[in-house]
C-alpha cells in the first residue's frame, strides 16, 4: 500500500529576492496515481513563484489531512567540514546558525554574499554528494543559478516549515524511516530522473520538477519508495549523513 496520497516535485532557484517572483522556480504535483499537473501560483498574475509564496503554499500542503511527499532539488545541509570548524551537532542547531548569518527570508542571496564569513570552499563536498557522477558543491557560487545560490535561499525556507516537527518527517534527519500515516519532505536531485520520465514540450526547469513528482509518485505507487528510506551505509557514514542530509535515491 502507498505511503502517500500526494506527491510534489520542486525545481528551486536562489535567484532574485525572496518575494520576487521567479521563472525557473517549477513545481509539478499529483494525486495519488492520477496524472500529474503543473502547480502555479495563483496568487499571481503570471503564475509564478516566489520563494516565499512556494514555502506558504508547501505549508498549507503538508498541514492537510492527506499525507504528501515533497522532493527539492536543493541541499538540505553542510559538509562535515563545515559542522566541525563552527562546532555543529545537530540539524537543527544547523538551521538556526544559518540564518543568523545568511537571513534569505529577508534578502537575496547575492546581497549577502559579499565578504560573507559564514561559507566554504567549493572543493569541500557532503558524502551523498561524492556518491552521485556528478558532485556539486554548496559552496560554488560561480556558476548560473548553481545549486550554491539554491541552497543558501532555500534553508531558511525548510527552518520556516520545521514548525510542523512532529507532523511532518524531515528526511533522513528526524530518522531514516518514515512513520505511516506522516508527510515527508527530502532532497532530490533530478539530474538521474530527468530523461526517465521524458515529457514532450517541457522547459528543462519544468521537466525537472516533473521528473521529480513522477519518480516519487511511481516508486510509491509501485510499493517501492521505502527501501530508499535506508541506504546502505556504514554506521559512521550514518552518522555523517545526519547532519550534511541524503539525497533520496542515491544508493
Amino acid at each position: 500500500m502507498p505511503d502517500f496520497q500526494q506527491y510534489i516535485g520542486v525545481r528551486y532557484s536562489g535567484r532574485k529576492g525572496p518575494g520576487d517572483p521567479i521563472r525557473e522556480i517549477k513545481v509539478y504535483a499529483a494525486v495519488e496515481d492520477h496524472e500529474l499537473f503543473q502547480e502555479r501560483n495563483q496568487g499571481h498574475p503570471s503564475g509564478r513563484w516566489s520563494r516565499r509564496d512556494l514555502a506558504e503554499w508547501l505549508l498549507g500542503k503538508l498541514t492537510e489531512e492527506e499525507t504528501a511527499v515533497v522532493g527539492l532539488d536543493h541541499a538540505f545541509s553542510f559538509p562535515q567540514s563545515y559542522m566541525d570548524r563552527h562546532e555543529l551537532r545537530s540539524w537543527d542547531g544547523f538551521l538556526k546558525d544559518f540564518e543568523e548569518s545568511w537571513p534569505t527570508r529577508e534578502s537575496a542571496v547575492r546581497d549577502l554574499l559579499p565578504g560573507n564569513p559564514r561559507t566554504g570552499d567549493p572543493d569541500e563536498h557532503r558524502l551523498a554528494g561524492v556518491w552521485t557522477a556528478f558532485p556539486k558543491s554548496v559552496f560554488q557560487f560561480d556558476i548560473q543559478d548553481s545549486l550554491a545560490k539554491s541552497t543558501h535561499a532555500g534553508l531558511p525556507w525548510l527552518g520556516y516549515l520545521r514548525r510542523l516537527h512532529g507532523r511532518v518527517h524531515f528526511w533522513p534527519f528526524d530518522g531514516w524511516q518514515v512513520p505511516k500515516g506522516r508527510s515527508m519532505v527530502a532532497e532530490v536531485r533530478p539530474a538521474r530522473l530527468r530523461h526517465r520520465y521524458k515529457k514532450d514540450g517541457l522547459s528543462q526547469q519544468e521537466q525537472d520538477a516533473y521528473a521529480i513528482c513522477a519518480w516519487l509518485r511511481e516508486r510509491d505507487q509501485l510499493d517501492l519508495l521505502r527501501p530508499y528510506f535506508t541506504p546502505p551505509l556504514s554506521g559512521p557514514e550514518k552518522d555523517r549523513a545526519m547532519l550534511e542530509g541524503w539525497i533520496l535515491g542515491v544508493a
